[in-house]
């Protein structure tokens, strides 16, 4: 729960602990049964030579629509990309024990690569389990900066990430305007774990730009404090980040000066979509993918439009699928260092340098009640 709101499907299926979704029951194609723990064979497509496993959450657990969501986009992927790979999705639990087994499995059956699992607790396990023996794209992000086997890669959609671009992107935007004074920032967050990492994250990075901030504020319940003002400190902030939902957002954004830049992340993000709008946010600047804003980016056009019914997040976890998929190719092909346009965002990996795929988020404006990318007319 983030202030009393479900967490968003997509940042409960990439965060740290498994925060059931809010609906469950997703249609799915699913194999034969088997013993209760034990990896259960789910769907099967493509041919070739080459097999790709994707390990997902299993579909009578909390996150059978994010497992849903995922498939589809490595399916449509494998559509346009997928000429000799044969793709085999399997059911089980983020758990170390369960991952070992299906791995060692995995590496009997000389898969060429395995895709997932997409927890965060599934990100950890792989990295407590050590060396890796079939190249592994984890779809989250560990915990920490361990050393990792040569043969584990991590892709997501972290919001830690998110809040870090954030931070680079206003600090260079106010530091003009600051003048020989450090630019000065507060984050504002709810009492979730999620929006807590996010505005830590925001502030590390502000302060390590050399800017001024104090400690991060946080409330809960559905509206802010009545000394909400105060709290933000005086002279009122250049920057303001929110660590909240687009919901949360709208009512806090009332209470910040005209003369504050407001930013967050995808968690205030509701795409750009004519079934939602919210005019309360014009101004507010968020990061969001390409996918749900950029419907004539040739990356975007590149491939199948989510399945009628896909919400937001289910789309942003299809669009993961898209390019976790890409990004798969690239890595069994031997490229151990590429850029590519990514439905997702723009994204860099040098294997010599980090085991992460890096993802450049792409920001976005409010205007008339949804976000639109900056710059657009």
């Amino acid at each position: 729960m983030v202030g009393g709101v479900a967490a968003p499907l997509w940042a409960s299926a990439q965060g740290r602990a498994n925060e059931p979704a809010s609906a469950r029951g997703a249609e799915a194609a699913v194999g034969a049964q088997a013993e209760p723990g034990a990896p259960r064979p789910r769907v099967r497509f493509g041919q070739g030579a080459q097999t790709f496993a994707l390990l997902l959450p299993r579909q009578d657990g909390p996150f059978a629509r994010a497992a849903q969501a995922l498939l589809a986009g490595v399916r449509a992927a494998h559509e346009r990309d997928g000429a000799g790979v044969v793709v085999e999705a399997i059911e089980i639990d983020d758990q170390a024990d369960q991952l070992a087994l299906a791995l060692a499995e995995l590496d009997e059956r000389n898969v060429a690569l395995v895709i997932g699992p997409v927890t965060r607790n599934g990100a950890n396990a792989l990295v407590d389990l050590g060396a890796a023996r079939v190249p592994t794209l984890a779809l989250n992000v560990p915990d920490g900066n361990a050393p990792v086997s040569s043969k584990l890669s991590f892709f997501g959609l972290g919001i830690e990430a998110e809040a870090r671009q954030a931070a680079g992107l206003a600090f260079a935007e106010v530091l003009p305007r600051a003048g020989a004074r450090r630019p000065r920032a507060v984050a504002v967050t709810v009492g979730s774990p999620l929006a807590r990492r996010g505005a830590q994250a925001f502030r590390d990075a502000w302060l390590g730009l050399g800017g001024e901030m104090r400690e991060v504020v946080e409330f809960s319940g559905p509206r802010p404090p009545r000394d909400l003002r105060a709290r933000l400190g005086t002279p009122a902030p250049d920057v303001a980040f929110l660590a909240m939902g687009a919901e949360q957002a709208r009512v806090l954004r009332g209470a910040l000066g005209a003369g504050t830049a407001v930013w967050s992340t995808s968690l205030a993000s509701i795409g750009n979509t004519a079934q939602l709008r919210l005019p309360e946010l014009d101004g507010m600047r968020v990061l969001e993918m390409p996918w749900l804003l950029e419907p004539d980016n040739p990356a975007v056009m590149a491939y199948p439009k989510a399945p009628a019914g896909f919400n937001v997040e289910m789309q942003r976890l299809y669009a993961l699928g898209v390019d976790a998929f890409r990004i798969g190719r690239l890595i069994v092909a031997g490229d151990t260092a590429f850029e590519l346009d990514g439905v997702t965002g723009r994204l860099r990996f040098d294997r010599g340098a980090s085991p992460r795929v890096e993802r450049a988020a792409l920001p976005a404006d409010y205007r008339g009640g949804v976000p639109v990318p900056s710059g657009t007319p």
